[in-house]
């Protein structure tokens, strides 16, 4: 007997999901067997939990296919028998209708009375339609018929639960199974909303829910969980790190390339043990105990390295869906916005909010930003910077008009130092054609020394405040409503006549990088933006 169950429950982490499917089970006295139906073809075959109330024994638990289970009638097989019925129908109303239209053709049949004929013809089209529309309605069924076979199909083919159960006595009995589903998890994204520069920030997060599992999990609780379970429960080892002379190969032969990939292979192994690791110690888990926080929109469980957000009501999941989106919390979030200016590189101002990273209490994402209701871009929010404050873009700021202009630049030359000297600069204008104030920040630079023989020095900066090793230079000023900024920069560089001088923009050095101990995919944030993982403890 096939014991069918239904989902009720959903814990979901970033990469998979722990469901928790319920049925009830009819055994008899002494020994049943009994075959349990809901795991999907995507979950994963090793964690299943089988949860009887207290003095029912199960044993021999295994995993079986449906065409292996005797002596139980399938769902396939029912409807099979049902399309090969609509077929025969359909056959024989094509009989009757091509056997009306042979009967109505009256040559040569002179025993048939003209009275007979007339009566016979009239009678014939209404024969004819109501024919053609039982093969309609008998198509209809059978293309219905067809789907759901498709269905039953799908869904014999999933793996089955075989139970040896023990009772005392006849009783039906309610049953919990749990197990990962492979095809589920989700991925924060946030709404940002900008006012006005005298409120802070309105964020939401959401979160967007996915699921492949070809199953549609209708009216189930669902908690949403921020990380993911534990990939491991080994304890790390230190190994001894050895020492010695590199001899460098004569001739790289190719058994040296056949060598490097078996290498390969075995550093992949503990990474692969890892996960089928972390699949198994689903199997040992159980709903965790956490202390609760009621908030507005999700009941929140803070724990050591994940947060739990219990969706309220009961959720719809479908498969396949994009649109399975649940909002989790809203906040608002105090800052301090400025405009942004580097004329250097672009005439237009960029409107930023500098947030204390503490005051954001949610894993780095994507975020929607919307200036007044208005949707104004998209930018990915690195809340888990390991720096005090991050800035925010909030978009462009058309309140501001800037120019920038080179000078002509003067070389000379001192004869008595034997060098070149060549003086450069820039003036850049800004305009604030609004009504109100704008907090600004305007950023240029001057070349920055890597050579001893070559000097650069400042001239003239209108009071910017210069960082003598990236040759940045930063002012902070207000712009008042109708007037315009005029900010002069200048600098010298001298180097020996004799020689030439080259100039390059480098990159600046990144932030190091870390690797999530889950995905092994790189990070600098607390928390993996891949996977939810949590990294702090690198």
């Amino acid at each position: 007997m096939i014991t069918k169950t239904k989902v009720t429950e959903l814990g979901i982490y970033r990469k998979s999901a722990t469901v928790t499917r319920e049925g009830e089970a009819a055994l008899t006295a002494g020994r049943s067997v009994i075959y349990v139906s809901g795991m999907t073809g995507t979950a994963n075959s090793g964690s299943f939990r089988l949860k009887f109330p207290e003095g029912i024994k199960a044993a021999n638990l295994q995993l079986v296919r449906a065409a292996d289970v005797e002596d139980c009638e399938k769902e396939s097989e029912k409807l099979g028998a049902k399309i090969a019925e609509a077929d025969y129908r359909i056959e024989t109303c094509n009989i009757m209708s091509e056997l009306r239209k042979t009967n109505g053709d009256f040559t040569g049949r002179a025993e048939v009375s003209v009275e007979a004929q007339e009566k016979y013809i009239d009678a014939l089209p209404e024969q004819l339609l109501s024919l053609h529309r039982q093969i309609e309605e008998l198509q209809s069924e059978k293309k219905a018929l067809l789907e759901k076979q498709e269905l039953a199909l799908a869904e014999e083919s999933k793996p089955l639960i075989m139970a040896e159960i023990h009772s005392e006595r006849d009783m039906t009995v309610p049953f919990i199974l749990q197990y990962e589903e492979r095809s589920c998890g989700w991925s924060p994204e946030y709404e940002v909303r900008f006012s006005s520069e005298a409120e802070p920030l309105e964020v939401s997060m959401k979160a967007r829910i996915r699921q492949s599992s070809n199953e549609n999990w209708l009216g189930v609780k669902t908690t949403l969980y921020t990380g993911n379970p534990s990939a491991s429960q080994e304890l790390p080892e230190i190994l001894p790190e050895h020492v010695s002379i590199y001899e460098p190969p004569v001739q790289a032969a190719p058994r040296m390339a056949a060598k490097m990939s078996s290498d390969s292979v075995l550093m992949g192994a503990p990474m692969m043990a890892m996960a089928a690791a972390g699949a198994s110690n689903m199997a040992g888990m159980g709903m965790m105990a956490m202390a609760n926080l009621q908030t507005e929109e999700a009941e929140v469980d803070e724990a050591d390295t994940m947060t739990a957000f219990s969706l309220p009501g009961a959720k719809d999941i479908i498969s396949g869906a994009d649109g399975n989106v649940a909002l989790l919390q809203s906040f608002r979030v105090p800052a301090k916005y400025r405009t942004l200016a580097i004329p250097k590189l672009s005439n237009k101002g960029f409107l930023t909010a500098e947030i204390t990273a503490s005051e954001w209490p949610l894993p780095s994402a994507r975020a929607k930003i919307y200036i007044k209701d208005t949707f104004a871009g998209e930018v990915y929010v690195d809340a888990d910077t390991e720096k005090d404050t991050f800035a925010l873009s909030l978009g462009q700021d058309e309140r501001l008009s800037i120019s920038r202009t080179e000078l002509p630049s003067r070389t000379s030359e001192a004869f008595l130092k034997n060098q070149k000297k060549q003086v450069k600069g820039s003036v850049i204008r800004l305009s604030n054609g609004s009504s109100e104030k704008i907090a600004l920040t305007v950023k240029d630079q001057i070349p920055v020394s890597t050579d001893s023989a070559v000097t650069v020095e400042l001239s003239e900066a209108s009071g910017g405040v210069l960082d003598a090793e990236t040759g940045i230079i930063v002012w902070t000023l207000d712009a008042d409503p109708g007037r315009a900024e005029e900010l002069k920069l200048s600098y010298s560089l001298a180097w020996p006549k004799d020689k030439r001088i080259v100039s390059h923009t480098g990159v600046s050095a990144p932030r190091l990088a870390k690797f999530c101990p889950t995905c092994g995919q790189p990070t600098t944030s607390r928390f993996c933006p891949n996977c939810g993982g949590d990294c702090s403890a690198q």
